[in-house]
């Protein structure tokens, strides 16, 4: 099927994951989904900021708001093939991003890399007040593009995400490389 929209993932399809990995490195396993589901949630939704995520993170871990967010960024590395990709796509359909994230740390990425100008609409779960898998980020990003769900495709690396697209009726496909989703385009 062709698809007139491609909405993607920011953390961990266009840029590396961050949160997970500075969890992995301070948590164990068995701890980690409790923590972030409790302190990183809120902050994706706006219920929280980002200063209180990180003032939150920093009480658990020892190290200091400072350290988190220089790590979180240092972590931070957008995938210079996808993108290149991502400018050719465009050239023939709209491309989405919708990301969860405390909206000054993934603006600040954004800015960083230069690439906001690569997308006709960006969602960030902490403006909106919704997180993926929720039904109601994806109507949103869809509304922002101007297409509906049957005509927007969204690429995610998790799976529940490229889920809640679906039940909403957008296609649905689960990021593994850049050549992979060549393929599947082409």
């Amino acid at each position: 099927m062709s698809y007139e929209a491609l909405v993607f993932d920011f953390f961990g399809v266009i840029c590396t994951d961050v949160a997970p990995l500075w969890f992995a490195e301070r948590f164990p396993e068995s701890e980690r989904e409790a923590l972030k589901e409790q302190y990183v949630h809120p902050a994706d939704i706006g219920v929280e900021s980002q200063e209180e995520l990180l003032t939150e993170l920093a009480g658990l871990s020892g190290d200091t708001p400072a350290e988190i967010i220089t790590n979180w960024q240092r972590r931070a590395k957008l995938d210079t093939e996808l993108l290149a990709f991502i400018k050719e796509l465009r050239k023939s359909r709209k491309i989405g991003l919708l990301s969860n994230a405390p909206s000054p740390f993934f603006r600040s990425l954004l800015e960083r890399g230069g690439v906001a100008d690569l997308f006709d609409a960006i969602v960030v779960s902490s403006e909106v007040g919704h997180a993926k898998p929720e039904p109601e980020i994806f109507h949103v990003i869809l509304e922002r593009l101007g297409v509906a769900p049957e005509k927007a495709l969204m690429i995610d690396d998790n799976a529940a995400n490229v889920d809640g697209a679906i039940a909403v009726g957008m296609g649905g496909y689960l990021f593994t490389s850049v050549q992979a989703l060549k393929d599947k385009l082409a």
